[in-house]
């Protein structure tokens, strides 16, 4: 008898511990699914700077490129995963898996159920992949095309930007899960290894901004031309800045974006020259200009310098309120006046960093031999200003209401 009751106490204890045990089971299984991700992300990245590279120096001969053929292995490995995961979470949602319900999946089609993050990655792969033979169309119609703005160039950019969008919400949604559940996860500065996660995929959602931020056009006032780079510059630095810090609730985390950012360019900037280099020498191909040969750029690879007083202003200011109310989130007037204040020293420090790297750099170009309008550059002058500011409060808008999302969503 004693026997017996010990076997039936020993299985109810098993029975209750396999919920636990699933959900363990789960987090392991999307946490390391999202670093996965996140290594095709960074590689994936590295690719597509390394691609607008081999257009401006090389040209395109060939759809396999050897940055076409990294982009698109990790495209292909990336939508792959997503696909895997969203079959298999919808296969243990209909199972009743523990950790797997409506609460943590979104519903696809009334019939799939997987996270949030995976279903955006997994699109965003999707539109990336089915760009790549249309884009493949365009050149063997059009020819070479450097420009940005070619449909299916934007289409594939379109795809990776909604990618990585999707990788932010991957991290978030299990940071968020983590944060509130009993677990209490080692820390590095603060920050546990799902945070610091997200703020490596802000960081490079920042660099794929980079890559393209000179190929915007320019916008003219009679003889005056006016860069418009600084936008794309501003509104997403400040987006990301204020959406980390909203994310992670840790003030400091804009500083070490930033530094994150830098980090990136400058290992594009030692790998790109190379391996363009590398790559022309064992393929015998010659550049389109044959002076014109790839070497490591400081300004592009010190370039996020411009955003570090910037990401400074705010860390501080969230520090300090944080320090005087114990909760760093600004009423969203101030955080939109805050985004207006921040993005002065973007639009002026940006330029001076850049003016080694393109002719483009001041963003008030006048017309070479003409006289200059005065009216024309004091409109040039304030309207740009003007819309640089407005840019700024976007920016700040974005980044709160995104912040605010990863921070409490689980899905």
């Amino acid at each position: 008898m004693a026997q017996s009751e010990a076997h039936s106490t020993k299985a109810a204890t098993i029975s209750s511990q396999a919920p636990t045990i699933s959900k363990v089971g789960e987090r392991t299984l999307r946490r390391t699914s999202a670093w996965l991700l996140l290594f095709f992300l960074l590689l994936g990245e590295l690719g597509a700077v390394w691609d607008r590279e081999w257009h401006a120096f090389v040209g395109r001969d060939q759809f396999w490129t050897p940055p076409h053929t990294l982009i698109y292995t990790c495209v292909s490995g990336a939508g792959i995963l997503a696909l895997v995961m969203v079959l298999w979470e919808t296969y243990r949602y209909r199972k009743q898996t523990p950790g797997v319900d409506a609460q943590s999946t979104v519903a696809i089609f009334r019939f799939f159920h997987a996270p949030l993050g995976f279903t955006v990655l997994g699109f965003g792969a999707l539109l990336a992949l089915i760009s790549a033979p249309l884009d493949n169309y365009w050149h063997e119609l059009y020819g070479i095309d450097i420009a940005l703005w070619a449909p299916f160039h934007m289409m594939g950019v379109t795809g990776g930007f909604i990618g990585m969008l999707g990788m932010v919400y991957v991290f978030a949604s299990e940071a968020s899960i983590q944060r509130q559940s009993k677990e209490t996860p080692r820390r590095w500065l603060g920050l546990t290894a799902l945070e610091i996660g997200i703020i490596m995929a802000m960081a490079s959602i920042l660099n794929y901004v980079l890559t393209g931020f000179l190929q915007f056009p320019m916008v003219s006032i009679g003889t005056i031309h006016i860069s418009t780079y600084p936008l794309p510059l501003i509104t997403g630095c400040i987006t990301f800045m204020v959406a980390v810090l909203r994310t992670t609730q840790k003030p400091g985390t804009a500083t070490l974006l930033t530094l994150l950012l830098t980090l990136h360019t400058i290992v594009v900037e030692l790998f790109v020259p190379w391996a363009i280099r590398v790559s022309v020498a064992q393929q015998g191909i010659p550049y389109r200009t044959a002076s014109y040969v790839p070497q490591f750029s400081l300004a592009y690879a010190f370039l996020p310098v411009a955003f570090l007083l910037s990401a400074l202003m705010i860390d501080v200011l969230a520090y300090r309120y944080k320090r005087t109310t114990g909760n760093l989130n600004i009423s969203t007037r101030q955080n939109v006046i805050l985004g207006v204040i921040i993005s002065i020293p973007i639009l002026i420090i940006t330029p001076f960093i850049l003016f080694s790297y393109t002719v483009y750099a001041p963003v008030i170009l006048p017309e070479a031999g003409i006289p200059i309008v005065a009216s024309q550059m004091g409109i040039a002058i304030i309207g740009t200003v003007i819309v640089a500011l407005a840019m700024g409060a976007l920016g700040a808008w974005l980044g709160e209401d995104f912040g605010d999302i990863w921070r409490w969503s689980k899905h």
